[in-house]
């Protein structure tokens, strides 16, 4: 069985997130793709929700996706959450999956400087896919010139124009960024007055 694991603050999680795990399933016949949302995500400055307002928005999101899931691995331990480590306890706990790590073009130029980068990629299959404002030319020579071009699988996802900072920043501004989440996302993060919204 093969597995898709797609982590990232999901801070909040919007359509872009959810379109793409879905996109990828299909084009690589995934039996599941799990969301991670990050505890402490390494790279990024904390999230502004807290990890449980972000798993329960993840939950939300998926909630009418068949084969979409969320893990709450990431929120239980302590400590940065490293991909490897995620990983390396999946396998020992799920020996007879095969995993697939989801990953958009940013997060495909900066793997390279991931904790034990290497390591990682041997224990999974990576998938990249396109991300709005990312060259997903140049993410791709990047990462080729770290691990080889066959360490990675390409799936084209049609872009779609969102980011959680800009929505963020929308609510912040008292803007309507409904548009860009799930009903019911965007009425948790009303109804918990998260991102000034």
């Amino acid at each position: 069985m093969r597995i898709g694991l797609y982590g990232g603050s999901f801070d909040p999680i919007h359509h872009g997130h959810v379109r793409a795990a879905r996109a990828v399933q299909v084009a690589r016949g995934l039996a599941e793709v799990r969301l991670l949302p990050a505890a402490q995500a390494p790279h990024k400055r904390g999230a502004i929700a807290s990890f449980e307002d972000r798993v329960a928005m993840a939950r939300l999101a998926v909630a009418d996706g068949p084969g979409l899931t969320v893990s709450t691995i990431e929120g239980e331990r302590e400590g940065p959450s490293y991909t490897f480590e995620t990983v390396r306890a999946l396998a020992a706990a799920e020996p007879a999956v095969s995993w697939e790590l989801l990953a958009g073009a940013d997060m495909i130029a900066d793997m390279p400087r991931w904790y034990r980068a290497k390591e990682l990629v041997d224990a999974v299959q990576v998938v990249g896919f396109g991300r709005p404002g990312a060259d997903a030319t140049a993410a791709r020579g990047v990462f080729a010139a770290a691990f080889g071009a066959a360490a990675l699988v390409w799936v084209d996802v049609e872009p779609f124009p969102a980011s959680s900072s800009g929505i963020r920043a929308a609510l912040a501004r008292g803007d309507d960024p409904s548009e860009l989440l799930s009903p019911a996302v965007f009425t948790y993060v009303l109804s918990k007055q998260l991102y000034g919204g």
